[in-house]
């Protein structure tokens, strides 16, 4: 079983919590849900000389709803950069021994007046 399996397991047994990191910056995320898609890649590839991608890939959806957190998207999101800042998701597992690190890509945002949803693309998984 791969890093974000156990994860998904995880988070459907213990109901887990998680924060975003943006820089210097956390934040509570209230909604999470992670799934396994179908590229439209025909082999693994570089996606616009930025990003690897694989014929599937882990994506994440989440909510925040502190709506401070669009100031610091803009840094992390590819249009106005030439490069994605890494947007850290973190959890703690074994009443708070085991931390888990969610490294991931900004792919889009959506805002409304109560909270901001965030599609993620998984990087890599980092346990402590």
């Amino acid at each position: 079983m791969d890093k974000i399996e156990e994860i998904i397991n995880l988070h459907k047994k213990q109901s887990l919590s998680y924060k975003l990191m943006l820089g210097n910056n956390q934040f509570h995320v209230h909604e999470l849900e992670i799934r396994n898609e179908l590229t439209p890649v025909t082999k693994p590839t570089k996606r616009g000389g930025v990003y690897f991608s694989d014929k599937t890939i882990w994506r994440i959806k989440l909510v925040i709803k502190d709506l401070a957190v669009s100031k610091y998207l803009k840094k992390a999101m590819l249009g106005p950069n030439d490069e994605f800042q890494d947007i850290i998701l973190e959890t703690t597992q074994n009443n708070n021994q085991s931390i888990t690190k969610i490294v991931t890509n900004l792919t889009n945002s959506v805002q409304n007046k109560d909270k901001i949803e965030l599609n993620l693309v998984v990087k890599d998984i980092l346990r402590t």
